[in-house]
């Protein structure tokens, strides 16, 4: 290698980018036949956000040299990483017809093919790289996480302990098995690997995928370290942009999602989305979520709700920023954080707007700098809880979570015989996603069906793998597994029609029900909660204080149990529950997403004119 290129490498090395880019300038001319010289330049380049430029010093490096596959397979990344699947597989593909062992084309083929769910094809590249190179963590991990989205469970978890057999210590690695084993409901060793990522967390190592700490633990001060931890692989724009207009007519509200669709948070979301206020406000939608179904009718009504719609799927974090400002948005407000694997929070630390908030689609903190608000109420955040937070709290003044008032429940009458329910016996149910369900809170289920002879317990059906475990489980503690009856997917007004035959809904810990919390409660069905320290712990408390339920809000487990079993044993008791949420549900504000609206546009424009004052950021309380 020659002398002036590894003058450039060793400054690539220290991070001196802008000199190693001089540095290549300095001595273009006299390299202009070296394939070498052009690829790292064109890394520089690349690192440096010159995109157009580093694709052509890459496109030269080939020309040079048309041999040359680490170039093809850098061009290939490149593209991947612009969102430009097709061109990327192209680069892949001429480095592999180069060199057919070459395991990093391999693998970022797989990558790239997953990115268009082209997800067999994915596995194949994936199965490929590991052939080429089976001590290799990356193929294994990559092929888990196509396999966990394509629900087959087992063998996903199968792929993470072998590249945890590699290398226990890569990063996030062990969070990826918990998670996995949460949806199976696997708890083999569960309680060890939750005590390996708390002490992990405390250590602020690269240990969990910040949404899989709040599934498992009730510790608001951990969840923030993950959160913490996580957000570092992000290049963070500490600018503010200052774009915001005084005396503006409307504020212009930006809502950034995946979920635009026939989903929990699209569902909850559109009654809100249409009663915003328009004579005030201009709203829109930036969507980053799968191809729609022409059919899905919620996305339908939720893009009509919007001034603008944009399909931001195929742009790259700092367009849609820039995007973003161009648009003038003053308020951008992240409706998935942390959630999910299609997630665009790069997109707000580039700063896609002057003020920016967290709110809905991820109970908990961001742990970025990035986010200036979270929307929150008294129950989900109190304030000896505020510490725990990056943002600061926009306090609703009843619940934080909108929920439409109308929601259409299904007339088809279902009968217990139909649905596979005993005629005569107890229901004790929980719809939640058996991710949230923990083998402590399993322990009290069973306890209750051990107690009360004549109940069964009535799940929601999820995958093949947790209802056999639950069943398994169930066994193990001495309880017949035919009492574990599990429900069948059905369209959402049929499910709040047939739920009608439970008598008792008991929640999770520590994730509780959110969503499905407000759809019990909407048919009069008690929903028995355990308040925690979390904000996901408390997430149905604050619905059911909203309620005006504290009778159904306990404090431990050993409450919690206590309570279920009064509620089993006294007819008269379940009774008056059931009368007064149904007398609730007409006097409290839970249920009226225009007074929600109107408070969230009350917070909307209490931020906005903090900021045109340049006052300092600090809590508000609507």
């Amino acid at each position: 290698m020659e002398p002036d290129i590894n003058i450039i490498f060793s400054l690539v090395k220290k991070g001196n980018l802008i000199e190693a880019k001089n540095k290549c300038i300095e001595i273009n001319d006299q390299n202009n036949n070296n394939s070498e010289f052009f690829n790292i330049f064109a890394i520089i380049l690349f690192q440096l956000k010159d995109y157009d430029e580093s694709i052509n010093k890459w496109k030269k490096a080939v020309e040079l040299n048309p041999k040359y596959f680490f170039a093809y397979n850098n061009l290939g990344n490149a593209f991947l990483n612009l969102k430009k699947y097709e061109e990327a597989i192209t680069c892949f593909n001429k480095a592999i017809e180069i060199k057919s062992d070459f395991f990093d084309a391999h693998n970022n083929k797989g990558n790239a093919l997953s990115k268009l769910n082209k997800y067999d094809d994915a596995l194949l590249s994936y199965d490929k790289a590991i052939k080429i190179k089976p001590d290799s963590i990356n193929g294994y991990i990559f092929k888990a996480h196509i396999l966990s989205q394509l629900e087959r469970l087992e063998e996903a978890l199968d792929n993470y302990k072998i590249a945890y057999n590699i290398n226990s210590e890569h990063p996030f690695l062990l969070g990826y098995i918990v998670n996995t084993k949460s949806k199976c409901c696997d708890w083999e060793n569960f309680q060890k690997d939750i005590e390996i990522i708390k002490l992990n967390l405390e250590n602020e190592k690269k240990i969990s995928y910040p949404y899989t700490a709040l599934t498992i633990l009730d510790s608001p001060h951990l969840q923030k370290k993950a959160s913490e931890i996580w957000v570092k692989q992000f290049r963070s724009n500490d600018g503010k942009p200052n774009n915001l207009i005084k005396n503006k007519k409307k504020i212009r509200i930006a809502y950034f999602s995946a979920d635009f669709r026939d989903h929990a948070v699209g569902n909850t979301i559109v009654s809100m989305l249409e009663s915003h206020d328009k004579s005030k406000f201009e709203i829109y939608g930036f969507y980053f979520g799968e191809n729609i179904n022409e059919t899905d009718l919620i996305h339908k009504k939720i893009v009509n709700t919007f001034d603008k719609f944009i399909n931001i799927s195929s742009m790259t974090d700092l367009k849609v920023a820039e995007l973003s400002l161009e648009l003038n948005i003053d308020i951008a407000v992240d409706l998935t954080t942390h959630t999910g694997s299609q997630n665009r929070f790069g997109i707000f630390t580039q700063r896609c707007a002057p003020i920016q908030l967290n709110f809905l689609g991820y109970p908990g903190t961001s742990g970025s700098k990035s986010i200036d608000y979270i929307i929150a109420d008294k129950i989900v955040i109190p304030d000896n809880n505020q510490k725990f937070y990056s943002e600061k709290i926009l306090y609703m003044p009843n619940s934080y979570h909108p929920i439409e008032n109308i929601k259409k429940i299904s007339e088809k009458k279902f009968s217990r015989k139909e649905l596979n329910l005993p005629e005569e016996k107890f229901i004790f149910c929980c719809f939640n996603s058996h991710q949230k369900i923990t083998p402590t809170i399993f322990n009290i289920w069973v306890n209750l069906l051990k107690k009360n002879s004549n109940s069964v317990l009535w799940l929601r059906e999820f995958n093949k793998y947790s209802s056999k475990n639950l069943k398994l489980e169930a066994s193990k503690r001495g309880v017949d597994e035919k009492r574990i009856i599990f429900a069948k997917y059905s369209p959402m007004d049929e499910h709040l029609s047939r739920i009608k035959h439970a008598d008792l809904f008991l929640d999770t810990f520590p994730y509780t029900a959110h969503s499905t919390c407000s759809d019990v409660l909407r048919i009069g069905l008690p929903v028995l909660t355990c308040i925690g320290n979390s904000f996901t712990s408390r997430v149905s408390a604050s619905f059911l204080n909203t309620m005006m339920l504290p009778e159904l809000i306990t404090t431990s487990y050993e409450e919690y149990e206590k309570e279920a079993n009064k509620i089993a044993n006294d007819k008269n008791y379940l009774s008056d529950l059931k009368n007064k949420i149904l007398e609730n549900k007409i006097k409290s504000s839970l249920y009226d997403v225009k007074l929600f609206t109107k408070n969230l546009e009350k917070a909307y424009s209490l931020m906005f004119e903090k900021y045109i004052k340049g006052e300092k950021k600090n809590n508000i309380e609507v």
